[in-house]
């Protein structure tokens, strides 16, 4: 399949607890994906920005232009939907931070396990892809 051929993955187990989905980070060219078709946007925003400021505090999270006190996440995914909408494989991109990443896969793993994308109406599974954004600033002056 061409897009599965555009999925030039250097695939890396993640550690992540998924239900029934493969999870992996890797690297692709996301914006060849057709966009995932997903229901209601009930992430726990919240949450997410939480767990995304104790992972930059960690030695390990070498993310990119992020402190604890100021990211924007803006990160591309990639799920391998079966014709009725259920997720067999959900690819996230390297950050460069372990938590960071796990965070990221849990959140869609947790999407996929409520039913959050929808049906494809394809005949086979098909890679889509989306992208899971969120913000946090500090509000002290510089």
């Amino acid at each position: 399949m061409k897009t599965l051929a555009l999925l030039s993955l250097a695939l890396a187990a993640a550690a992540v607890p998924a239900a029934a989905q493969k999870v992996t980070t890797g690297t692709a060219d996301w914006d060849t994906f057709p966009p995932a078709k997903i229901g209601s946007d009930d992430i726990d925003y919240s949450r997410l920005v939480r767990w995304t400021t104790q992972e930059l505090q960690k030695p390990e999270c070498r993310a990119k232009g992020m402190r604890p006190t100021r990211f924007d996440v803006d990160e591309p995914y990639a799920v391998l939907i079966a014709p009725d909408g259920t997720v067999s494989h959900i690819v996230v991109r390297e950050m460069g931070c372990p938590g960071l990443n796990t965070a990221i896969a849990s959140t869609l793993a947790d999407m996929a396990r409520r039913g959050k994308f929808h049906a494809t109406g394809q005949s086979s599974p098909a890679w889509y892809g989306g992208r899971l954004t969120y913000a946090a600033a500090d509000s002290t002056p510089h």
